[in-house]
């Protein structure tokens, strides 16, 4: 048997979400939530920082949203065939997401982010879009960094994988049910002024990429219990640094003492589920304080209101989900 020693690890991870977080808060960027969940992915799945596969792992998001610019543009008076376009772009990227997994789950997302802003007066999407592209990149170089001042070294004994994929691709029907799914809600976003409530959308798309209904329902109860765990976590936090955040000494030192026991569950986990649950739980955290947190408030309102948002949409997703399941059975017999 054998122990495998994470400290290194967990410290590179602490500096990586604490570093992010700190430029986050202080930039005024579109999506800054990706500075420390960007650097958080790079140091925790590369053993040496490799430019070929940071681009092939976090550029999707840029890409896509670029592209949903681009369709947002040519389509702007012309909603049936903007919407035609979205599904047969949704359709695509489904069918293709058991090679794909990892850039259909960041391509559906950059892409309804600039569909969906487009629609709105008050958001000039170039700018976000430029924006996407600046955050990725300061996340890669914090990670970059990190792993040239730490180096990882290798080891005889290696973590097994956090998450198994498998890779069969989806019939036709079942691809399709899924764009049907997630271009409804898609077209709901589009026509009502529900914006607030898109990262519960992108949850949910992100969950679907799995194309298996069966795991897409566990995945929803399990996504619930991560999220509300995160915001949680960053409301209890936002109360504790509440008018002493704007000093960023004490607001670094508080970050490392409420990721420590999250990044250290991950790290030493004994299942692959567990590993995965308290990183899943990192990320949940991560975004709420990025997204909502002052220097002299707490998010309470918020967070909150963001946990049950996703809830929301996850239960409906459940439902939907068993529905589907409970048809099919019965088509089957």
């Amino acid at each position: 048997m054998c122990i495998k020693d994470y400290s290194k690890d967990i410290l590179r991870t602490i500096f990586a979400i604490t570093i992010g977080l700190l430029i986050s808060k202080y930039t005024n960027l579109s999506f800054n939530f990706q500075i420390p969940v960007v650097a958080f992915g790079v140091v925790t799945s590369m053993t040496y920082f490799s430019l070929k596969i940071f681009l092939k792992n976090y550029l999707w998001t840029g890409i896509f949203a670029t592209i949903g610019l681009s369709v947002s543009e040519i389509f702007r008076d012309k909603f049936l065939l903007f919407s035609l376009a979205t599904f047969i772009f949704f359709f695509t990227c489904f069918f293709l997401s058991s090679r794909y997994q990892n850039a259909v789950r960041s391509g559906i997302l950059g892409y309804s982010f600039t569909t969906i802003y487009s629609t709105y007066s008050d958001k000039i999407v170039e700018n976000m879009v430029t924006d996407i592209f600046t955050v990725t990149f300061i996340g890669g170089m914090i990670g970059c960094l990190l792993l040239y001042i730490f180096p990882k070294k290798k080891e005889e004994c290696k973590i097994s994988a956090i998450t198994s994929n498998e890779n069969i691709h989806p019939s036709f029907l079942t691809a399709l049910k899924i764009t049907i799914i997630v271009f409804t809600i898609w077209i709901l976003y589009m026509i009502f002024d529900i914006r607030d409530t898109f990262f519960a959308y992108a949850t949910l798309a992100g969950i679907y990429t799995n194309l298996n209904l069966d795991k897409i329902h566990k995945l929803s109860f399990l996504n619930i219990f991560i999220h509300v765990l995160g915001c949680t976590i960053a409301i209890i936090f936002s109360f504790l640094i509440n008018g002493i955040g704007n000093n960023p000494i004490i607001f670094s030192l508080g970050i490392m003492l409420f990721f420590y026991p999250l990044i250290y569950l991950g790290y030493y986990g004994d299942t692959p589920y567990k590993r995965g649950f308290y990183f899943g739980v990192v990320r949940a955290t991560i975004l709420p304080i990025c997204l909502y947190l002052s220097p002299y408030g707490d998010i309470v309102t918020k967070a909150s209101s963001r946990a049950i948002q996703i809830t929301i949409m996850l239960l409906f997703s459940m439902l939907l989900t068993r529905l589907i399941l409970f048809i099919e059975g019965d088509s089957n017999e």
